[in-house]
């Protein structure tokens, strides 16, 4: 048996599952069928694996370089993961190449093909990590949905989106975070990046609940939205609740939200991440756009189901799958939600409305949309805390929105976020 064989040959068919049938990373139990899984096994799974995703668009460019047949569906993959491992990841050439001869026999695929192009492009693979790709090389829906971005910003995603992300981490006061036994970049006073990544789930003052994870976009709207307004006596509601970080901004300055998710799974992770920091509030499990009318609330936070390509970096099957989102779908469901809130929500009160993502279609005009049909709605103004210059080019006056960026030499996810206040 050639060393690293059975966990390649997991990882190429998680690759086609992901591909070939729209599933996730998260669809796959991740139970590694070797003589023992251990964490280096899981480690070397997802290493691979989400990188082979994220190089997706340059091994793509260096095998049209290097071979010039039509590629079956298991070849393309097979080669992909075998050039990320070899380029970018400066893994032992002669252990990928071997394994990857293995699974195409397994597959009945050419293994002559798949032995002879890796053998040549490992000769080359220094040059190669220098592959440049265009924005031309992105899918056509996302070149489509991407019009209206200048030179600059379409050269800035390129330079970013595919490398791996920074761990933000929100603690639920001041003096949590200064107790924190690591070196820390703070980004406000109650959150910061992580310097140091490894196993940082088994710091103490994770296990303790002091702190959870989530990233500087995400977090903001919130923090800004919570230094701006009194909320004593304010009734939340976050709609798409799970995994529950912008809740715990609110539960952590002792505020009364109701947690609703329709999704069982996330109601569950929800749940647990609860449990850790040792915050309580109540759980609806319901569809949002059902909700009776009787109930009223005072904020209501949306963060809207999207494509979520401001998460690439996290979640890099995205530009990996041969489909793309459903849109007629994600903007419906976006309507949908903002209609019900502005029908619940009372006088004076505001819908947070918040994307993972920043194509237009999501962000912009969903607003813009959602204030023409509805004269009693205006979009307040974001404002950014003092003192917080290193934020400012991810707002303009009404609205942040940021393409995945970089903040204080970090990476950030892209996002939108914007304050819709109910004035009659």
């Amino acid at each position: 048996m050639v060393e690293g064989l059975k966990i390649r040959f997991e990882i190429h068919n998680i690759l086609f599952s992901i591909y070939k049938f729209n599933k996730t990373l998260n669809n796959h139990s991740i139970k590694i069928k070797i003589n023992k899984q251990t964490k280096e096994d899981i480690s070397f799974l997802h290493n691979v694996t989400l990188n082979s995703m994220r190089f997706n668009l340059h091994c793509l460019k260096i095998i049209n370089k290097y071979i010039k047949k039509k590629l079956r569906d298991h070849e393309k993959i097979l080669l992909i993961s075998a050039i990320t491992q070899i380029v970018f990841l400066d893994f032992k050439e002669y252990a990928v190449i071997n394994c990857s001869v293995e699974i195409a026999k397994k597959l009945k695929l050419y293994p002559g093909l798949i032995n002879a192009s890796l053998k040549k492009i490992a000769k080359n693979k220094n040059n190669l990590k220098e592959v440049k790709i265009s924005f031309y090389d992105f899918p056509l829906w996302f070149q489509k949905k991407t019009f209206n971005l200048t030179k600059f910003e379409k050269n800035q995603f390129i330079n970013y989106f595919y490398r791996e992300p920074d761990i933000h981490i929100v603690f639920k006061n001041e003096k949590k975070l200064d107790k924190f036994e690591d070196k820390l970049i703070k980004t406000s006073k109650i959150s910061g990046f992580i310097l140091n990544k490894k196993d940082f789930q088994n710091k103490q003052s994770f296990i303790n609940g002091d702190w959870w994870v989530q990233d500087l976009s995400s977090f903001l709207p919130l923090y800004n939205f919570q230094e701006y307004n009194n909320n004593k006596g304010k009734k939340f509601l976050d709609v798409c609740a799970a995994p529950g970080g912008k809740s715990f901004q609110i539960l952590s300055n002792k505020h009364n939200i109701i947690l609703n998710d329709i999704n069982n799974t996330r109601i569950k992770t929800l749940k647990d991440n609860l449990k850790r920091l040792k915050l309580n509030a109540k759980i609806i499990n319901k569809d949002f756009t059902k909700f009776n009318n009787k109930e009223k609330y005072d904020i209501i936070i949306i963060d809207a189901p999207c494509s979520a390509v401001g998460t690439i970096r996290k979640n890099p099957e995205i530009f990996f799958k041969r489909s793309a989102p459903n849109f007629n779908e994600l903007i419906l469901l976006q309507e949908n939600m903002l209609n019900k809130a502005s029908s619940i929500l009372n006088e004076n009160g505001y819908i947070i409305y918040m994307t993972c993502s920043f194509l237009k279609i999501e962000t912009i005009d969903q607003i813009d949309n959602f204030i023409n049909k509805n004269s009693n709605f205006l979009i307040a103004d974001f404002e950014l805390i003092k003192n917080e210059n290193s934020y400012s080019k991810l707002v303009k006056k009404n609205h942040m929105i940021t393409i995945p960026n970089m903040i204080l030499n970090f990476n950030i996810d892209g996002y939108f976020a914007a304050f819709l206040k109910k004035i009659k």
